[in-house]
């Protein structure tokens, strides 16, 4: 005699005995068919789950490749941006610039050394030295001077005995011709003129090139 335990994890609800060579009661036949249909139930149920997974997946596939090629295309974009706001920072802003500064400066130097000349500060003996220096010549110089010019050198040679170093061959005269700060120096048939504004305006040019 062969004995089987079989552990059962339900409440037993019906026993029936019956002979075991007899087709199942009809009860039963239809009990099983009920299982094999909630079993094949199931099964499409976890099949039609899988699809709609798939698809949910391949559209979330689809929007994430959509969003990186469109931050691809916004990182080019703004890598030619910067591109061409350096080619036009190099090219145009930075010369401009430059030029903006160059004349500004020029601008506030011309006015300080012009504020200086009309107010008397002017070295103006600096200007009568270098002149009469340039000649080089032992002949009598003739220096002109604008006439408050010449008032300033005036009062510089009663207050330095140096001035008249120069020696007694130079001699300094009024010329209402010439510009406050000009100097003009001539012995025989040559003569030098020195133009102030001509001298800042040559140092903006050499600033610009």
């Amino acid at each position: 005699m062969t004995e089987t335990t079989i552990t059962l994890k339900l409440p037993i609800r019906r026993v029936v005995l019956g002979d075991p060579s007899a087709p199942p009661p009809e009860w039963l036949q239809g009990h099983h068919r009920r299982l094999a249909h909630f079993a094949l139930s199931e099964a499409g149920a976890s099949t039609t789950h899988r699809a709609a997974n798939s698809a949910a997946s391949a559209e979330l596939d689809t929007r994430l490749s959509e969003q990186i090629a469109a931050v691809e295309q916004a990182a080019n974009q703004l890598q030619l941006a910067a591109k061409t706001m350096q080619t036009h920072w190099q090219h145009i802003v930075l010369p401009e610039l430059q030029q903006t500064t160059i004349e500004l400066a020029h601008a506030i130097a011309a006015k300080l050394v012009l504020d200086r000349v009309l107010s008397d500060q002017f070295p103006i003996e600096n200007v009568v030295r270098e002149v009469v220096e340039r000649l080089n010549t032992d002949q009598p110089i003739v220096v002109k001077l604008h006439p408050a010019d010449l008032a300033v050198w005036q009062q510089h040679v009663e207050s330095h005995v140096s001035a008249t170093t120069l020696g007694d061959q130079v001699r300094v005269q009024a010329d209402a011709a010439l510009a406050r700060g000009d100097c003009q120096a001539s012995s025989g048939e040559v003569s030098i003129v020195y133009e102030l504004r001509r001298q800042i305006e040559e140092l903006r040019q050499q600033l610009v090139s």
